[in-house]
């Protein structure tokens, strides 16, 4: 496909796909539709972890804990900084954690919802904050050996 073909193909779609992801591609729209350009989207390397591992550092950082309800502190570091794909029961069931665990603190915790790196602007406690570092630390940590 020559680049005036894709030129057309990608203004006739800007205002269907103002502002999407494609693929590894932002697209915007600039100015009425007319001028459309495409960049690339450079985002971080995160690590894949395996969850032996991110289980066996959950001990590590057991002391900062006050009550169950951190272990919605672990998943969520769990899910934005090393990949941890399973969704809130699999994580339930791996880390054994009672059912249900997860979505009641996001309930009482809507910040937890968003990335991390948005947590403290977000009304996070200081002690959720201490304890998504540790965790981070401890991880990274148990990765070099």
């Amino acid at each position: 496909m020559d680049t005036e073909t894709k030129k057309a193909l990608l203004e006739g779609m800007s205002g269907f796909l103002q502002g999407a992801q494609i693929g590894q591609f932002n697209m915007f729209v600039e100015s009425g539709a007319k001028v459309v350009y495409l960049e690339q989207v450079v985002s971080e390397e995160k690590k894949k972890v395996d969850c032996q591992t991110l289980v066996r550092c959950v001990d590590r950082v057991r002391e900062l804990f006050w009550g169950d309800s951190s272990m919605a502190v672990i998943f969520c570091v769990c899910r934005d900084c090393f990949k941890h794909e399973d969704n809130m029961s699999s994580f339930e069931r791996e880390f054994n954690c009672s059912e249900g665990l997860i979505s009641n603190t996001f309930r009482n915790n809507p910040y937890m919802r968003l990335s991390i790196d948005k947590w403290k602007e977000n009304g996070a406690k200081p002690r959720v904050l201490q304890l998504a570092g540790a965790y981070i630390n401890a991880v990274n940590e148990e990765l070099k050996k």
